[in-house]
């Protein structure tokens, strides 16, 4: 079989738009910076699935890519087209492929500081099966990938530096949905409408604290049921010495779901809940706030110590701490946040009631590092010393393959936590995240286990030579499958700029997937050449 170097009529067309736009290395009218690119790359690589023979495969793509990004006083936006052509030198049907990917960002802030304006989404590419997460690509088993759109926006108000009662609000709406695949007839389809609201006391009011917040979501599913979910809490603190405060608190958590279909210990999942206690707040914000609790779930009702901290130790180290009980049990939340000037961590830990369009967007950060929209290559990329980093035009946080969730549409409950060092000084650069995950199907009472580790390394060897190494382990469980996943990924590259406008990659990888069914093994050697030219 000979290639088909011939691209589609649309690749064409954005080679032409990139060509046209890049007469310069980058095009800018006022703060307006469009920079295209293409990159070519080859790939030679040989695949055990089971006990079949391998085989050897050639396979080229060609890049077509668009990055442009906006920066003005009030107003910032960003948008990636990227268009990927995939030949392979195969046989098998469908192994020729075209991939078109889009992320936009944009931010308006309408009224300076008080009233901001959001739009953001992206069109990517996905595997149904959280188990091939770290196997399939535009390469190989690429028929397993699904497209995933998603597309949000959100108003943001706030009272700034308010002396009497202070309120916040943030509304939105996002919309979610995915292409059938090869292996899969079932899409998602998921629209959510979601509204935050905060008051609480200004500086001008002394001697008592009170704080009233509510979240609202609503989420409509063409293949499910619509569910919402009003989470609301009231706390009002009066002052007994300089340090000490008398404490008021109540939360109560409402869903609207049908929940017949539940398994048995989820045929309720409403609670409410009220306390008093005790704040010892020394200085600052730092505070540590215990209370005693009844917990009220249809008829039966539960008594617990409720426990609530946050903690700045430094300006370069925070904590926040949660403990109190909802309707599956313990509830708990934990946040850490630790940075030096070249060395960073972090950890988080949460639990919710949700569905896969709401974590797609909800989700936040997955590293530590920041790189420039549209990179792909961790050289790129810096680590922050300072919590709480803002973003700048044209920036956006490291993503990493953090969505272990299978691509269903279903209402889940989820417990997610996760670890993330780096380090950034000089030529070497290094990130590691560690994942843990457990999601509850609630309608189709499952259960899938995750853990996950991720290691990006880069050595600058001189001003146009970087060495790069990343590794992935993930081990995934489910309850109604007596098949373990365990997926493990390692990449070596070599990056070279040959001119101001070329650079060359070399790299070579490796996948093992090892399962109890012999016939789902997997192993995966690649070797790849990839030459990438910035008009």
């Amino acid at each position: 079989m000979t290639f088909n170097t011939a691209p589609p009529v649309r690749n064409k067309l954005l080679i032409a738009v990139a060509i046209a736009c890049g007469s310069t290395s980058s095009i800018r009218a006022g703060e307006l910076q469009v920079t295209p690119s293409i990159t070519t790359s080859g790939f030679y690589y040989k695949t055990e699935t089971g006990q079949e023979p391998s085989d050897s495969t050639l396979a080229i793509s060609l890049i077509p890519k668009l990055v442009s990004v906006y920066s003005g006083r009030r107003a910032s936006a960003a948008v990636v087209v990227t268009n990927t052509t995939v030949e392979q030198n195969s046989d098998l049907s469908n192994t020729d492929k075209s991939f078109t990917e889009l992320s936009y960002n944009s931010s308006l802030q309408i009224v300076d500081k008080v009233l901001t304006l959001s739009v953001n989404g992206d069109r990517s590419y996905r595997s149904t099966d959280a188990s091939q997460g770290l196997v399939a690509d535009k390469v190989l088993s690429s028929g397993e990938l699904t497209k995933i759109a998603n597309d949000a926006i959100q108003l943001n108000f706030v009272i700034p530096n308010p002396k009497t009662v202070g309120l916040s609000l943030q509304s939105g709406f996002s919309k979610t949905s995915s292409d059938e695949t090869l292996t899969s007839t079932n899409g998602i389809d998921g629209e959510n409408t979601f509204l935050n609201a905060q008051i609480y006391q200004g500086s001008d009011l002394t001697g008592f604290t009170f704080l009233l917040s509510s979240q609202y979501y609503d989420t409509k599913r063409e293949s499910a049921q619509d569910f919402s979910s009003t989470l609301s809490s009231a706390r009002f603190g009066v002052d007994i010495t300089r340090d000490i405060s008398i404490v008021l608190v109540g939360s109560d958590s409402k869903y609207g779901l049908d929940e017949t279909g539940f398994s048995a210990q989820r045929q309720n999942l409403d609670t409410t809940s009220y306390g008093a206690g005790f704040v010892w707040q020394p200085y600052g914000e730092n505070s540590i706030e215990l209370t005693y609790n009844e917990l009220e779930q249809g008829d039966t009702s539960t008594r617990f110590i409720g426990l609530n901290t946050q903690w700045a130790f430094s300006e370069r180290t925070s904590m926040q701490f949660n403990y109190g009980k909802r309707f599956y049990g313990n509830a708990y939340s934990f946040n850490l946040d630790y940075r030096l000037k070249s060395f960073s961590t972090s950890a988080s830990y949460n639990e919710d009631v949700t569905s896969y369009s709401r974590l797609s967007f909800s989700e936040g950060p997955s590293s530590l590092f920041v790189c420039p929209i549209g990179s792909i290559e961790f050289a790129d990329c810096f680590q922050p010393s300072s919590i709480g980093y803002a973003l700048q035009a044209g920036e956006e946080f490291r993503s990493l393959n953090s969505f272990t969730t299978d691509i269903i549409d279903e209402t889940l409950f989820r417990k997610f936590g996760q670890i993330n060092l780096g380090y950034d000084k000089r030529k070497f650069k290094a990130a590691l995240s560690l994942i843990y995950n457990t999601t509850e199907y609630l309608e189709s009472a499952r259960e899938q286990t995750t853990q996950s580790a991720f290691l990006s390394l880069s050595y600058q060897l001189n001003k146009r030579t970087t060495l790069g190494f990343s590794s992935n382990y993930s081990t995934i469980e489910y309850s109604d499958s007596a098949n373990i996943n365990d997926v493990l990924s390692l990449t070596a590259n070599f990056n070279r700029e040959l001119s101001r406008q070329l650079s060359m990659n070399v790299s070579t990888r490796y996948v093992s997937r090892e399962t109890e069914d012999v016939n789902r093994d997997l192993t995966d050697s690649r070797l790849t050449v990839s030459f990438n030219y910035k008009f």
